[in-house]
């Protein structure tokens, strides 16, 4: 199967990272909600978002993440050279993980919007908490689509599903998390137009350069000018739900 990050998306994703105040807003909740908990299992890892951090804050993490270019990343920018990666997607047959006191899983959607099989057996790998971060915004934009899709596809961007499906399927599997909302910012920037425009067309799936010039006299509006290029500023609110399972 093609892995949906390559190198460009997996780049292109740790450049927003630094410019984002996500892992600042999550990791206070997190931290102080596990208590003394040492080890953590971190599902859909990504390119070390939560992992990274825990690490530093001397916790013993597993990141699990089924494309090859994010656990790649994640092994580069891993500095405590201490988290145990695994290149492998949830559910896999041959996927032999143990408990640790605490699961993570942030903005996974393929698990987190109403998997009743994941949401059913992951309190079954945490000795103590789970963790889970989605999307809180159902009207919430991305990338601009809601002024791109009709611009480029005549298509309508349609409200997304949020946190509350996920909470919704605990609630009828008898779990009733706890919920925070955070808010931040994931700021993506880019060297010059050539590659924000390179950036949407990886994206939607344009492989064509018919829409160039359209794309490039929307984000000549869009995006902000700063000393290292350009940015294109994105708000977004989240919702950590987490219970203990002890």
């Amino acid at each position: 199967m093609t892995d949906f990050w390559n190198k460009l998306k997996v780049d292109w994703y740790r450049r927003g990272l630094k410019e984002s105040d996500f892992t600042k807003s999550v990791m206070p909740i997190i931290l102080a909600r596990a208590g003394d908990s040492k080890s953590f299992l971190d599902i859909g890892a990504g390119p070390g978002t939560l992992s990274i951090p825990l690490a530093k804050a001397g916790k013993d993490v597993t990141a699990i993440d089924p494309s090859k270019n994010m656990i790649d990343a994640l092994k580069e920018a891993d500095e405590t050279k201490t988290i145990t990666t695994i290149q492998a997607a949830w559910g896999d047959d041959d996927l032999d993980i143990k408990k640790h006191d605490v699961v993570v899983c942030a903005n996974v959607p393929d698990l987190l919007k109403g998997n009743d099989k994941f949401l059913r057996e992951v309190g079954g790998f945490a000795d103590k908490f789970v963790f889970l971060i989605c999307s809180a915004d159902p009207s919430a934009d991305k990338f601009y689509y809601r002024e791109l899709m009709p611009l480029i596809f005549n298509k309508e961007f349609k409200k997304r599903s949020d946190y509350l499906d996920t909470y919704s399927t605990l609630h009828s599997l008898a779990v009733f998390a706890n919920v925070e909302i955070i808010e931040y910012d994931f700021d993506q920037p880019f060297t010059d137009l050539d590659e924000a425009i390179e950036f949407w067309k990886e994206y939607m799936g344009i492989v064509t350069e018919e829409h160039d010039a359209r794309l490039r006299d929307f984000l000549k509006e869009k995006l902000i000018a700063t000393p290292d290029g350009l940015l294109a500023k994105f708000h977004k609110k989240s919702a950590v739900i987490w219970w203990t399972t002890s």
